[in-house]
């Protein structure tokens, strides 16, 4: 028999980007599961959604394999749990962050999806369809230049840059969909 792998000889356990997810999260000072899950709602979302049935198995995982450790945290007859990054969880998020492994790139939006096959559709349902994906960029543009880049952006003054910086990528997504899909409907228009 072989040398045992060293991830086994130390018992090691398989981090998700999930794991790092909330790792990161802890780590930006999120301490409880609801605080993890709301902060990836104004921050994460746009380019790696979360539920809340993720966050809790996932923080026992890490609790189990020495990542984070758990204080309760409860108020009065409501239990709660703070968690706090340990010094295994740090080393842990600090080589995934330097890592350089790349995973493919994902981009999953089931308006998208149905646009791809609506060569199914009439025009007038095919122009029905762009107008909705059209309103909701805008939508989602305005949310994302009225309420996330600011709630980055006050992240700087505690030295924390970066989510502002993913938040005006965020920002630049929505405007080229929308420019996009505007093209796209007035294009249909015509042929309605």
């Amino acid at each position: 028999m072989g040398p045992i792998p060293k991830a086994l000889e130390e018992n090691e356990m398989k981090l998700r980007p999930t794991s790092h997810l909330i790792l990161g999260m802890v780590r930006l000072g999120a301490r409880s599961g609801y605080a993890i899950k709301k902060a990836t709602d104004v921050s994460t979302r746009f380019f790696w959604p979360m539920s809340l049935a993720q966050v809790y198995p996932e923080l026992a995982r890490l609790v189990e394999a020495g990542l984070l450790s758990r204080d309760d945290d409860s108020h009065g007859s409501r239990r709660r749990f703070a968690y706090e990054l340990t010094a295994a969880g740090e080393e842990a998020l600090q080589r995934w962050l330097t890592s350089s492994r790349e995973e493919e790139t994902l981009f999953r939006d089931e308006g998208v999806l149905r646009l791809f096959f609506a060569d199914n559709l009439s025009v007038d349902d095919q122009l029905a369809l762009v107008r909705r994906l059209h309103e909701r960029a805008k939508r989602d543009l305005d949310h994302t230049r009225t309420e996330i880049v600011p709630l980055a952006a006050a992240l700087r003054d505690n030295g924390i840059r970066f989510p502002e910086r993913v938040a005006q990528l965020r920002a630049e997504n929505y405007e080229r969909a929308e420019r996009w899909l505007g093209a796209l409907e007035a294009e249909l228009n015509q042929q309605a």
